[in-house]
């Protein structure tokens, strides 16, 4: 039986996709307007919307892979390696916010918040041991 905390991660974490996913939908057409303006050099310029359609997909999917590596089929690493996704996301903010690039909003500040609760249940006590007892 899964543990408590396994359960929260789970609630939070993928209210964290869910967010992203809105936010994506929302913000679709002004972020192939700024990869297309960077790919105008390139002369790639045409095929920002199928690049940017990949690159959602490719980013959720691992989102998605990693749950189900933690959550489903009880991969202690795989912890490890969202733990340094999250980790990531939430050192990148503060340059995002003085330099200005990306999309940086509200939804985006509260899914990087939904994650780094996600992660605190991941390392809880009874999530710990539920990861030990799959390796004995």
């Amino acid at each position: 039986m899964r543990p408590d905390s396994i359960k929260k991660f789970d609630l939070f974490y993928l209210a964290a996709i869910a967010i992203s996913v809105a936010q994506a939908l929302l913000n679709y057409d002004s972020m192939k307007a700024a990869l297309e303006a960077e790919l105008v050099a390139a002369d790639m310029a045409g095929q920002a919307g199928t690049m940017l359609a990949l690159g959602l997909a490719v980013g959720f999917g691992v989102s998605l892979l990693l749950w189900f590596l933690v959550s489903r089929a009880r991969q202690g690493w795989a912890r490890w390696v969202l733990l340094a996704f999250v980790v990531y996301r939430v050192l990148s903010i503060p340059s995002a916010l003085s330099s200005g690039l990306g999309s940086l909003s509200i939804t985006g500040l509260i899914a990087a918040l939904l994650q780094v609760i996600a992660m605190w249940f991941l390392f809880r006590p009874d999530a710990r041991a539920w990861f030990a007892s799959r390796a004995t």
